[in-house]
């Protein structure tokens, strides 16, 4: 069976091809088991752009220019949270632009849709079109045209290098860990980006694949189970089930699928503030937060024994498995806005003044084990 074919292009991340006041973009937006690469460039722009528009183009007078040029002013000084969020909210605007635009094209370029048995293999190294929106001055608006070549995009899922797979110990062709193809991976449910659940060989796992915007995820994640592997720690983590590679080198990791009633402990919570009775009164009592809280203080304190910060330190992170157990997810490195503190992050302070928000979520103080 497959999904229906009359459903919008899914919006799959940008890259910045140039330097400076003004810029080049690439949007790309995955449709029907195709990649749509859509570039807005400026003639400026050496990264490619000079190539793509005429050098009498009125780039600053054009939509794609107008938000670019504020995009790129937004980008100079130091990390400012405001700003931040302006700079998002233009690249949501352009993003939208650019998907109306270049709507029509996508449909006619795409028409099959996807099978549900998409393997990962198939949709890291899918078809590949490149479309190019810009201004059409007479109405005003941004239209699209196909382009045979394109500028020098950087790969969208980069391999872990292998400098880094000798730093760590990891020897491919020695190692006890199955390394498993990209194609075998069937891909069953989104959960985000680059994160599924997935099957191989029929097994329920969770499947995480590299990623230029996140390029150090899945190496810092490979980095940490292997740590927590080698000093055979017994903590609350999912088991490292396997290191997923392609022709490219190891651009995944298979972790082990963890069973649960909630897709986190952020949405137990909320759920249980917000709508009390659609939560089960024996799924989160005083007790049961009371053991989270200590199982999640352990298992962070067992991390740092082996020289490994959390660093996305969040509820949102955090699932109660079926049987009532507080498991930690996602060593990759992130770190989201209201729980560590910017100049925090990275730190052992910053990990204690996570824990400290998650205590204060499951309204206990810290519980150490004694």
């Amino acid at each position: 069976m497959a999904s229906a074919g009359n459903a919008l292009p899914r919006y799959a991340g940008l890259q910045y091809l140039g330097d400076g006041l003004v810029m080049s973009v690439a949007f790309t937006f995955h449709f029907n088991g195709v990649h749509v690469q859509v570039v807005a460039a400026s003639p400026e722009d050496e990264a490619g752009g000079d190539a793509l528009v005429p050098p009498c183009y009125n780039f600053p007078e054009s939509v794609e220019g107008k938000i670019l040029t504020e995009i790129s002013q937004l980008s100079w000084g130091e990390f400012d949270e405001e700003r931040n969020k302006a700079t998002k909210r233009l690249q949501n605007q352009l993003q939208e632009l650019l998907q109306d635009a270049c709507l029509q094209t996508m449909q006619q370029l795409a028409r099959t849709p996807v099978p549900d048995n998409q393997t990962l293999h198939g949709y890291i190294y899918p078809q590949t079109y490149t479309l190019q929106a810009f201004t059409d001055f007479e109405t005003g608006r941004l239209v699209c045209r196909q382009l045979d070549g394109h500028p020098e995009i950087p790969e969208p899922h980069p391999p872990v290098s292998e400098q880094d797979l000798s730093e760590m110990g990891l020897d491919l062709a020695t190692t006890d860990i199955p390394i498993v193809k990209a194609s075998r991976v069937i891909l069953v449910r989104r959960l985000q980006r680059l994160v599924w659940k997935a099957t191989v060989d029929g097994e329920e796992m969770i499947c995480k694949a590299s990623s230029d915007v996140f390029c150090h995820a899945v190496r810092d994640e490979l980095r940490t189970y292997l740590k927590i592997r080698s000093a055979r720690a017994e903590l609350n983590v999912p088991d490292l089930k396997g290191i997923v590679v392609s022709h490219r080198g190891v651009i995944g990791i298979l972790l082990g699928y963890v069973p649960h009633k909630h897709p986190s402990l952020a949405v137990l919570l909320q759920m249980d503030s917000v709508a009390p009775d659609s939560i089960p009164t024996d799924e989160n009592t005083a007790s049961l937060r009371r053991k989270w809280a200590m199982q999640i203080e352990k298992t962070l304190r067992g991390l740092h024994d082996l020289g490994i910060l959390w660093r996305d330190i969040k509820t949102d992170n955090v699932l109660i498995n079926e049987d009532g157990d507080a498991v930690l997810l996602d060593f990759g490195g992130g770190n989201t806005h209201g729980w560590v503190d910017h100049d925090k992050y990275g730190t052992m302070e910053g990990e204690e003044q996570g824990l400290k928000k998650i205590m204060e979520a499951l309204k206990v103080a810290g519980v150490e084990e004694e």
